[in-house]
């Protein structure tokens, strides 16, 4: 453990909130809006149904109340005890993201001065506060911001721990390691293994009256309690037919195969390179890497193994997804402000000390850049096509009403318009669909012949030509209908209007 002269956490916290803080007010959409949907959705539902914890709910429901089965839902439930408060504004589950992520940043901090100095662990919170990722997840609507504070919470007490030796310590370190197993499973492997390389190689372990069956009680006692929430989620989602696909015979999160190939490693370690490191960062970190274990910060090199490790467990899901690499964040950044500090050393003359400090703006300039062009960008870009859709949606329909979103999988366009339903393709929009959903309830078909799953282009196809037939024959039927309503009852004018699509991009097409 190293003690030094502290400067200070304020200045990366209040960096790091103003670059959490811009588009604060942006509704769910961008990046990964799939999954902050779903969670936005939860909070939603739990807000208007009694706050029951065990019973989460999601949009793409169809006619049924939507009881799915999921992780533990914690960070969806504490934005609805905001929203019983202040009411339903997406803004206040981007708010408790930001809180989360600023105090993890507070700990990165700390974890930094405990094991590498208090120079290194001030950089190291420097660098969690403008990092892409973390900027981004860290306001994003997910879990994750939760999740990284509570397993900087667990690896920081249990380094307290080891100094002080007070069971609070201890007991704050198995609730926030046991919260972090129970909002995604896979710390116990990229938090486990840290943790336990601590607990094996601390000072004077033979002394300590916990001894070599700790580890077995703290980790046994984890599983247990994270096991009997799973087993619960899985009796839900068996009798409400509704999963994220945890387990069953058509899951393959692992692709074993792809770890074979060069192609899985080449573009995760670009990934990392670019979205965690914004490139600049790499040589910091390999740095810090270097001269870790002299300073006693061989846990987080251990960290850092065990996410890819993790990853690569569920290699399918980690290509495709970043936020699985996010908790890298946590073990890099204090390797890397260890790493700028090897670097001022070794130049600490000018000129050499110049291109270094200019190197440190190239970073920050690189971040603000990847995080307007890959993520703020987005949201704009995805606001402006499905806001007015959504809007359309809320005004035509009633909140309780069912409808039919044609847009694939992505659940985006149905937690915007604050409605459940159906998620469909545009390939299964026939007439004998049309007449099933409308006998299930569903008021609306709704979606955009620009985008599908809100990030992807419908092409000029077959599958774009046929859903524009299906929405002018309904639109034919329903005009139709109104005219000879109109002429039935007097008016010689009423006449039918031509068919907007596809010249209209998006549609809001009742079903009744």
């Amino acid at each position: 453990m190293h003690r030094s002269r502290d400067p200070g956490p304020w200045l990366p916290l209040g960096l790091g909130a103003a670059l959490r803080l811009v588009q604060l007010w942006m509704p769910i959409v961008g990046v990964h809006s799939w999954r902050q949907a779903d969670t936005a959705a939860m909070a939603r539902h739990f807000a208007g149904n009694g706050l029951v914890f065990w019973l989460p709910q999601i949009d793409w429901a169809g006619a049924s109340p939507g009881y799915v089965e999921s992780e533990f839902p914690l960070s969806p439930y504490l934005t609805a005890l905001l929203y019983r408060l202040f009411g339903v504004h997406e803004w206040l589950a981007r708010a408790l993201a930001v809180v989360c992520s600023l105090l993890t940043l507070w700990l990165v901090i700390r974890i930094g001065t405990r094991l590498l100095g208090a120079g290194a662990g001030w950089w190291g919170g420097f660098f969690y506060a403008v990092l892409p990722s973390s900027v981004y997840f860290g306001r994003s609507v997910q879990a994750e911001a939760l999740l990284l504070l509570l397993a900087a919470l667990s690896f920081e007490r249990l380094l307290a721990w080891q100094e002080g030796r007070r069971w609070t310590d201890l007991l704050l370190c198995w609730l926030g390691f046991t919260g972090a197993c129970l909002l995604k499973v896979f710390p116990l492997v990229w938090l486990g293994l840290p943790l336990l390389w601590l607990w094996h190689r601390q000072p004077n372990r033979q002394a300590t009256t916990v001894g070599w069956a700790g580890p077995m009680v703290f980790g046994l006692a984890s599983v247990v309690v994270t096991a009997l929430w799973y087993w619960h989620a899985y009796r839900l989602g068996q009798a409400s037919g509704l999963s994220f696909g945890f387990w069953g015979d058509d899951v393959d999160r692992a692709n074993p195969l792809a770890l074979l190939g060069w192609r899985y490693w080449l573009e995760l370690l670009l990934r990392i390179a670019v979205r965690n490191l914004a490139v600049l960062g790499v040589p910091l970190l390999v740095l810090g890497l270097g001269a870790a274990p002299a300073r006693g910060g061989t846990a987080l090199i251990v960290g850092v193994a065990a996410v890819l490790g993790a990853g690569a467990l569920a290699a399918r899901s980690s290509a495709v997804h970043e936020y699985y690499q996010l908790p890298l964040m946590l073990f890099a950044c204090p390797l890397m402000g260890l790493g700028w500090e090897q670097l001022r050393q070794r130049w600490a003359a000018p000129p050499r000390q110049w291109i270094a400090f200019g190197g440190l703006a190239l970073l920050l300039a690189g971040s603000l850049t990847i995080l307007s062009l890959d993520y703020w960008r987005v949201e704009r870009q995805q606001l402006q096509q499905l806001g007015p859709l959504a809007a359309a949606i809320r005004a035509t329909t009633a909140p309780g009403d069912r409808i039919v979103a044609v847009t694939g999988p992505d659940p985006t366009l149905l937690n915007l318009a604050q409605r459940q339903g159906w998620l469909v393709s545009p390939g299964k929009v026939s007439a004998k669909a049309i007449r099933r959903w409308r006998r299930q309830g569903a008021v609306v078909l709704a979606g955009s012949l620009d985008t599908i799953e809100s990030f992807r282009p419908f092409d000029h196809g077959t599958e774009r030509q046929k859903l524009v037939q299906t929405l002018c024959q309904l639109h034919e039927n329903v005009t139709g209908s109104e005219s000879r309503s109109a002429t039935s009852a007097g008016d010689p004018s009423a006449t039918k209007t031509a068919c907007p699509w596809p010249e209209q991009s998006w549609y809001v097409m009742p079903l009744n």
